[in-house]
This record gives structure tokens, sequence and C-alpha cells, in this order.
């Protein structure tokens, strides 16, 4: 059965909901986006992955992105303070560009906002008030909101898109179910000038002591955060900045790396990074980006998902029928769970171990074998391809799993794993 979409409403100006906008548009859609200027002063989600430039070259925008960024050849990884593993994004193969940027949120989110005025997408600077129609999976514009848009749909939209990030505005209004992570973690961080320059412009990852952290070096300052059990934040002060700035000083690695900088920013909080709705559309509504599902930042999939959920929802949208809703909604459970099962394998020591049996494995002939086949696909995780090629699936499956018991290392596993998961 065929819908029959002619109007969309969407409900969020960040980069899921304007690229979705400016999609839709170039589809011959009326469209209106329902934002609100005011925005943090940073935002998490700075370091983007090969995968996403596709998209922005689909989009327009790639060079325009390219001229404020800091171009990004690759991932460290620091298995310990004096253990570090580099994948530059050229050792990964496969289709994509070998490289990538950690951009400036602010200007990211404004250019593919800009994009969408360009493209003739009409934006109320207001929020839209939704309701729920009875007890049904149907929901609605308020009057009032009709009324202060001037009736712009000529009464309701077609479809109500929630791109409102971990506002959740749908998901909250129907109590629609989610699915959350084990784990808790929060995440804090800031920008900072005068820190330890990074050469080559890679993101940097630690494993600490507490949690983790990353480094993300951007064109005039570093952004520096750390993620990390709440139990274990609260003894280094009582606001945020307090944490933020005492942690830093106390912790041995980060404190050589922070010595002599300068906090440029407020302290940014962001909650649980682990938490997916199991529906994605209904009667007349859709999910997409975070609103959908959000993710551990771990491997700056966040941007990605945001930007190629929005192409998949466009192009649900421009067939309309229930079997192209049906088949977004499987998609995007499936991306996130594979995802998480990556996140999953970093909090679980199982790449630290992968790493440390590498390294005691690679003088043999076994280990001459694998070792391209490891590098390749490891790089793989943080390029974004991983998750999307049935070969890369199955062989870290098989290296994170039957390899490490065949190869006889589980005695250094168990013996290690409590010490390589990340606390």
């Amino acid at each position: 059965m065929k819908r029959n979409i002619k109007t969309v409403a969407i409900i969020g100006g960040g980069p899921s909901g304007c690229s979705l906008a400016t999609l839709l548009k170039r589809k011959g859609f009326k469209v209106a986006v329902f934002y609100l200027e005011k925005r943090p002063e940073i935002i998490v989600g700075e370091s983007l992955v090969p995968a996403i430039v596709p998209y922005l070259r689909q989009l327009g925008v790639e060079d325009e992105v390219k001229s404020y960024s800091t171009y990004k050849p690759g991932a460290s990884v620091w298995v310990s303070k004096d253990e570090e593993a580099t994948s530059p994004f050229s050792f990964g193969g496969g289709g994509l560009p070998p490289y990538a940027y950690n951009v400036p949120r602010t200007k990211f989110d404004k250019t593919i906002f800009d994009l969408a005025v360009r493209e003739g997408v009409i934006f109320f600077n207001q929020a839209a008030k939704l309701e729920q129609v009875g007890n049904t999976d149907e929901i609605k514009l308020s009057d009032d909101t009709i009324t202060d848009i001037n009736d712009f749909f000529n009464g309701q939209p077609d479809l109500i898109v929630d791109a409102s990030g971990r506002s959740r505005t749908i998901s909250r209004l129907l109590d629609i179910p989610t699915k959350e992570g084990d784990r808790k973690d929060i995440a804090i961080f800031a920008h900072l000038s005068g820190a330890e320059k990074i050469e080559p412009y890679n993101i940097h990852l630690h494993r600490l002591e507490k949690g983790w952290n990353w480094r993300i070096p951007l064109p005039d300052r570093i952004s520096v955060g750390v993620v990390i059990d709440p139990k274990h934040i609260k003894e280094y002060g009582s606001t945020k900045e307090e944490q933020y700035d005492n942690f830093l000083k106390s912790d041995e690695t980060l404190s050589k790396f922070t010595a002599n900088a300068k906090r440029e920013t407020g302290v940014a909080q962001y909650n649980n990074y682990q938490l997916i709705s199991q529906k994605m559309y209904g009667k007349n509504w859709l999910l997409t980006g975070d609103a959908g599902g959000f993710l551990d930042p771990i491997f700056s999939s966040g941007l990605f998902l945001a930007i190629k959920g929005s192409f998949e929802a466009a192009e649900a949208i421009g067939v309309g029928t229930d079997a192209a809703f049906k088949k977004y909604q499987k998609n995007q459970l499936y991306e996130l769970a594979i995802w998480q099962k990556l996140v999953d394998t970093w909090y679980s020591g199982g790449l630290f171990t992968l790493f440390k049996v590498g390294q005691d494995r690679m003088d043999t002939a076994f280990g001459r074998f694998i070792g391209p086949h490891m590098q390749r696909h490891l790089t793989r995780i943080f390029s974004g391809e991983a998750v999307y090629r049935n070969y890369s699936r199955a062989f870290l499956n098989f290296v994170l799993g039957p390899m490490i018991r065949w190869m006889k290392v589980g005695r250094l596993h168990n013996r290690n794993i409590r010490d390589l998961e990340i606390k």
C-alpha cells in the first residue's frame, strides 16, 4: 500500500533533519523544519569517519567542510600508556576515501543548515507541539502550531519526522519501547588551547585507569573528552567543570598532554550513549538520527549514522509504501545493533586482547599470513566500513573469538582480561 505523502514536517534543525529536508526538497516534497536557534557551545561528534565523505559529496558540501576542518588520515589507539596502535585509513582498502575530517560542529551544522536554506526548505524558528490522536499510533501538530505557521501545510502534514536528537520527541510522546546498553557512562569534554600537538591529525583514543579519553585535533584547539562511569567522576568535584579540570590534572596520561593547556570553552556533559527505540515509524511519523537511536562515541559513528539515516529515510519516504518504511526500520535497527556489538568489543577488552596477541604472534608463519588481514579489517572499524562488508564482519567475529582460542592464548586472555576491560 502506497502512502500519499506530499508534505513533510521535520522536528529538529540539526544535521540529520536538515540533510533529510534537503533531500526531500530535491525530490519535490513540500518540507518545513521546526527548530530553535539555541545550540550548545560545543557538541559531541566532532570526528568524522571516511564512510561519511561520499554522503557529503552527494549533498555537495565536502569542499566547504574541508575549508574549515582538520584533515584526519587515521586513528591512533593507546592500549596502555606505553602501547600505541595507529591505523591510517589507507590500510583499510575498500572503496572509501582514505581520509575524513575533524570538524568544528558549529560550522559543520551551519553548513548543512545553510544548504537546506539554499535548496528552498522553509524553517520555522519555534518548537512544534505534537499531540497523540486518541490512543492510536497517529500524531498531529497542535492547533496552536498550525496557527503559528499560518497553516503552511493546508491542514496537517502528511508525515512528521522526528529529527530532534536526544530529545526524542515522538518516542517520549508515544512511550515507544527502547533498548539500552549495559553501560551508563557519561562523557565530559571541552576545547583546550596549548595542549600537546597531535601530528598527524588522527583522532587519539586512550585507555585510562578509569574510563577512556579522546583527543581530537581541530584547526585552532584540541577537543579533549573523557568517557567514564559516573561513580568514578564524583570524587573530582561537585560541578562538571571541577570534575573535568581535576580529572585532567590527576590522571597520569592526561596530565602529560594537557599540562600547559587552557580550557577555552565550558564543559559539556552527555549521559548514556546506548539507547535505541524499538520502533522507527508509525501511521504518519518516522524517526531518524539520534531520535531513533544513539551509541557510545568510541568509533565516531554518530554523525555518519545521522547523515546516512537521512538518505535512507528520504528513499523510504520517496517510495512511500509500507514495505519501504518497514525496510527502513529493519536497516536502522540492524545497523545500530552491529555498531553496538563493535562498541562492546572495546569495553570488554576484546580489541586490546587481540592487539596484544597480535604483537606476540606476528613473528610466526601464521602471524605473517593473518597480519595484513587483521590490519585491514580492524582499520575498517575506524573508517566505518566494517559494519557494511559481510567479509569484514565475519573476519572480525573470527579473530575476536575462535582465532584467539585456536591460537591457544586463552591463558593470556583469562589472566589479563580484567585489566584490559574499560573500567
